[in-house]
């Protein structure tokens, strides 16, 4: 009886070392990855990656959750950047400056006044999305899908109803981007470069009174109640994605890499749309709250495609490569054979930019020196 005992002892001593073991491994399998963004609590995305993180616990049976850091607590893009190359964090939800400072082809899509609708921008993103993907890898980073910003427009404390009048303003330009620089340098603009999280206050103390944005993030980020003008013609288009580490995502076990990405991805594609919505209804927010829509003459915008014409011309093969925008152009070309829709949906395009596109951008990129003899004439 007393060996029968001694056996049971023995096994059982096993069984609670065996549990014990079990344990620490499935806590040390547990992966919880830091996710920065700029997005406020509350906002769409923030929900889209809290909904993203209830999936991730449920698929993985609670190996890999995400703990969320919103509204840029952990800073801005670069810093962000910079933590993730440490491993402080692992994902982030990056604007387009954040996209750059990665690989420069990404500035591409900020072309000034290059797509005239979301269809013509999500035809060319799915011609491209491969090229941008191996880029990002090669860098050491994982797409894990788009997140769109939308189209962005001027916004002001006085009217800026002309090339002249954004000459004499003080105008913010986002701090390392080189597009923005070329065409305020092209156009005789002196801005002020500041950081995302700077703006507000600039706005506040007068260093600022000219800032550009999408109409969503004006209200997400308080800038609307500190200026009285918008210029009703979107001025360029803002990507944002969301990256993971690759060492960060090579971590997590082989059978739940495949989850994470089709985790994200699907939670990011009705974002995009919501996003586009949303930024509609913050014009109407906007106008009810006394903000007063500015239209540019046919005569003044032509002077702003022209000049933005020159810059691009100017940077073409250096802030990004002639190839990229060649292959942009060309999926815009295929596009535009089919038919076109609406910026707003509702039956009004935004002023074709065709003279950039055909006569400066497209030689440009194909090499051809009659852009200059075009534009002159």
């Amino acid at each position: 009886m007393r060996i029968f005992r001694g056996i049971l002892w023995i096994f059982g001593g096993i069984s609670l070392i065996l549990v014990l073991s079990f344990t620490v491994i499935a806590k040390e399998k547990q992966i919880t990855l830091k996710l920065a963004t700029l997005a406020p609590e509350g906002s769409p995305w923030m929900k889209a990656f809290h909904k993203a993180n209830r999936e991730l616990i449920s698929r993985t049976g609670g190996v890999v959750r995400m703990r969320a850091y919103p509204a840029g607590v952990m800073g801005d893009d670069h810093t962000v950047l910079r933590k993730m190359r440490i491993g402080q964090i692992q994902v982030a939800g990056l604007m387009g400056t954040g996209l750059v400072e990665i690989d420069k082809e990404f500035q591409v899509l900020a072309t000034p006044f290059l797509f005239r609708n979301y269809e013509e921008v999500d035809y060319v993103l799915r011609g491209i999305t491969d090229r941008f993907e191996k880029a990002l890898e090669e860098k050491g980073y994982v797409l894990l899908g788009w997140s769109e910003i939308g189209f962005i427009y001027m916004m002001s404390k006085t009217p800026m109803s002309s090339l002249d009048a954004v000459r004499g303003a003080k105008v913010w330009a986002p701090e390392g981007d080189s597009m923005t620089q070329a065409v305020f340098q092209k156009a005789g603009v002196s801005p002020v470069p500041l950081g995302i999280s700077d703006v507000l206050v600039a706005l506040q103390t007068g260093l600022i009174d000219v800032i550009y944005g999408t109409p969503f993030g004006a209200i997400a980020l308080q800038w609307f109640t500190k200026v009285r003008y918008i210029t009703k013609v979107p001025l360029s288009y803002s990507m944002g994605a969301v990256v993971m580490t690759r060492k960060a995502f090579e971590t997590i076990p082989p059978d739940h890499r495949k989850t994470v990405r089709e985790v994200f991805r699907k939670t990011l594609l009705p974002l995009n749309a919501e996003t586009r919505k949303d930024n509609e209804e913050a014009l109407t927010v906007m106008a009810k709250q006394g903000i007063n829509y500015v239209e540019l003459s046919p005569q003044e915008l032509g002077r702003f495609q022209k000049i933005a014409g020159e810059a691009i011309e100017g940077i073409a093969g250096k802030v990004f490569s002639k190839a990229i925008l060649e292959k942009v152009n060309e999926h815009l070309a295929e596009f535009r054979r089919g038919k076109t829709t609406s910026l707003t949906g509702v039956g009004k395009e935004s002023p074709p930019s065709l003279w950039v596109l055909d006569k400066i951008i497209r030689p440009i990129a194909l090499g051809d020196n009659r852009a200059l003899a075009t534009r002159a004439s």
